[in-house]
Parts: C-alpha cells; sequence; structure tokens
C-alpha cells in the first residue's frame, strides 16, 4: 500500500481536528500565564523556567520515542525504513517541544525562587 503526502496529511488533519479546541484553549492559557509571569517576575526569572520545562521535555520526547510504537499496536521492530525511523524521531521531538511549551508558562509563574 503506497502511502502519499497528501494522505498522511488529511489523515493527520483528522485526527487532530476534534483535538483544535482543546489546543486553542492550552495555547491561550499558555499565553496569560506567560504574560503573568513577565509582569510579576520579569525576563530573567521566566527564561530560568525554561531550565526545568527543558528537563520535563526530554522525558516526555524520549518516553513518545519508548512507546511511540506501542500506542499504535507495533514495536520498534516493525519500523523497516528510514521514514518509518525518521517519523518516530520527529514525532518524538514535537512531543517533547510540546510538553515544554506546555509545562514552561506554569513553572514560570509558580516555580520556586521567583
Amino acid at each position: 500500500m503506497a502511502f502519499s503526502y497528501s494522505g498522511i496529511l488529511a489523515v493527520l488533519l483528522e485526527f487532530i481536528r476534534a483535538w483544535v479546541p482543546f489546543i486553542i484553549a492550552v495555547a491561550f492559557i499558555s499565553v496569560v500565564l506567560l504574560v503573568l509571569a513577565l509582569r510579576r517576575h520579569g525576563l530573567g526569572p521566566t527564561l530560568q523556567a525554561l531550565r526545568p520545562a527543558l528537563l520535563v521535555g526530554l522525558f516526555m520526547g524520549f518516553l513518545a520515542f519508548a512507546l511511540g510504537p506501542w500506542i499504535t499496536g507495533a514495536t520498534h521492530a516493525n519500523l523497516s525504513g528510514a521514514i518509518d525511523w525518521l517519523t518516530l524521531l520527529f514525532g518524538s521531538l514535537m512531543v517533547g517541544l510540546t510538553g515544554m511549551l506546555a509545562i514552561w508558562p506554569p513553572f514560570a509563574v509558580w516555580g520556586k525562587g521567583q
């Protein structure tokens, strides 16, 4: 079975469509929390909150890399080519980045030492 890029994007669109309200809500809350952190603590402490957020993002990325195939009912042994491995790698990177960006604003507002 051959997959086209447009077919893959169509499947992703159908998957993401149900999550769009949640994604918008999380993005809005994150922006509000970042503005609150910048007003309350300034730029320096807000940027310092990136360090623990980066650790959370790395953990989530490694977890996504380890569990990604299992979630779909496959194993790492089923990854047969470069496209499979690159998809898993970039998907895991995006999960880690998303986790980091989602946890950074709360860390910036309520983090200790602020």
